[in-house]
């Protein structure tokens, strides 16, 4: 052993033996009035890069960590951390300050976050946060970690989107790792502004507006995670070099905007790999150009994909299943769409290369007469609408066309869901007789 290795070990052992004396030394008053103690003055005490390691218990914040140190719980889950104060509970101002384990209420401003970091590279893990405010926020915090935390509204099933706040809020902090969270019922859950080169894997965000939220955030990867019940999904606005890859975003459909990725003056970006599910658009895809869009699975939602004012994309072996209409595009002519499969297309594949030698070019007639009379999705296949189809059919400039669409889905476990479409399918046909019926009995009664 060295003697600087040697010294360092000497110098840890005294930081934890201050520490482990200045728990032991803590006044029998605070525990006998049931108070709890407050715990910035255990940070002062605390030398530099010690560990401060807390007895179970509640203790009170707000509190500042000016220095570097790791403050942790004895075991996770037996210490709180509560705060009603405007201030954070928890502020990060020194770099290399790891907070590991904590329970942390935040009751005070609903502007101020539970835990606020604004120096580098913060570690912050298995944090449990309920907050009236923000949950987590980084400011100019580069190579931070947040990983195996958890963050949710004090206030899940009560008040509307705008009265939270993001779950975990980064600005302008480049190479962060945002990994293996669970944040529900926030505004955004993750929001990322102004901060490039951000890892955002195997989270979980649910019950929010947007899930995962990004902008002006270059080479952004957002991989591995699970989004339910938001709004949105992953909104991805305004990017250069962002990877999408190997989600699931499923049912954000309460929303008349929701989808499941929406992409928007996104540019050089590489959509992948993704489960888009029973939302009410799979993929949108708006301002946006010289993106790739391949190999996802858009399975059951009301409009599979739609195009707006974008141009340059490649879309290829992504497959379509169970969508009640596969795809729109206005004004977005210009992309490539190539050897995906549709399972409402029929095709002849007369040299057996697996692609279709017929084209399949996508009618989005009953994508712009829904749009603009919802109640109309009820004639979904009906004769008559296929009869306006095909009157719509003359000008076909500017529909979403696949030249080479395949005969077969890419992967064998894609034939429960398109057998879960045709059920949904039968489903539709059910309530349609039923709104017919309806409207021919009132019909009949007011003559």
């Amino acid at each position: 052993m060295t003697r600087t290795s040697l010294v360092r070990g000497m110098r840890r052992t005294a930081a934890l033996l201050v520490i482990g004396a200045a728990l032991a030394a803590r006044p029998a008053g605070a525990a006998d009035t049931g108070e709890p103690q407050p715990l910035q003055p255990l940070i002062d005490a605390a030398p530099e890069g010690a560990v401060l390691r807390l007895a179970p218990g509640e203790y009170a914040g707000p509190a500042v960590i000016g220095k570097p140190l790791t403050v942790e719980a004895e075991a996770e889950g037996t210490v709180t951390v509560a705060s009603a104060d405007e201030r954070p509970a928890i502020a990060v101002t020194a770099a290399g300050v790891t907070v590991r384990g904590l329970r942390i209420e935040q009751a005070g401003g609903r502007d101020s976050p539970a835990v606020l970091v604004t120096a580098r590279g913060a570690a912050l893990e298995g944090l449990d946060i309920v907050t009236d405010g923000y949950g987590i926020r980084l400011e100019r915090a580069d190579r931070s970690v947040v990983r195996g935390s958890m963050v949710r509204s004090s206030r899940p099933s009560g008040g509307r989107f705008t009265e939270r706040r993001n779950g975990i809020d980064l600005y302008e902090t480049h190479d962060a790792v945002i990994q293996d969270n669970t944040v529900a019922s926030m505004y955004d859950a993750i929001y990322i502004e102004n901060s490039d080169n951000v890892r955002i894997t195997g989270n979980a965000v649910e019950s929010s507006r947007y899930g995962i939220h990004v902008m002006y955030s270059d080479g952004t990867v957002i991989a591995g995670n699970d989004g339910r019940m938001n709004v949105t999904g992953a909104m991805v606005m305004t990017v250069d070099g962002v990877l999408l890859e190997g989600n699931i975003f499923a049912k954000q459909s309460e929303n008349v905007n929701s989808q499941g990725i929406l992409l928007f003056a996104a540019k050089n970006s590489v959509v992948r790999g993704n489960v888009v599910s029973g939302n009410r658009v799979g993929i949108y895809v708006e301002g946006s150009v010289d993106n790739r869009i391949e190999n996802n699975e858009i399975l059951d939602n009301f409009m599979g994909m739609q195009l707006l004012d974008s141009e340059g994309n490649a879309v290829t072996g992504n497959q379509w299943i169970g969508n009640v209409a596969d795809a729109g595009a206005q004004r977005s002519g210009a992309n490539r769409i190539e050897r995906n499969f549709w399972d409402s297309f029929s095709g002849v594949d007369a040299d057996g290369d697996g692609a279709s030698d017929l084209r399949y070019a996508v009618n989005p007639f009953f994508l712009s007469v829904t749009e603009r009379r919802p109640v109309f999705r009820l004639l979904f296949q009906s004769p008559g609408m296929k009869f306006l189809e095909g009157l719509y059919g003359a000008d076909r400039s500017g529909w979403a066309v696949d030249a080479a669409p395949l005969m077969e889905p890419a992967r064998e476990t894609d034939r429960t869901s398109r057998e879960s479409g045709r059920a949904a399918g039968a489903a539709g046909a059910l309530l349609l007789a039923a709104a017919c019926a309806v409207m021919i009995i009132s019909r009949r009664r007011t003559t």
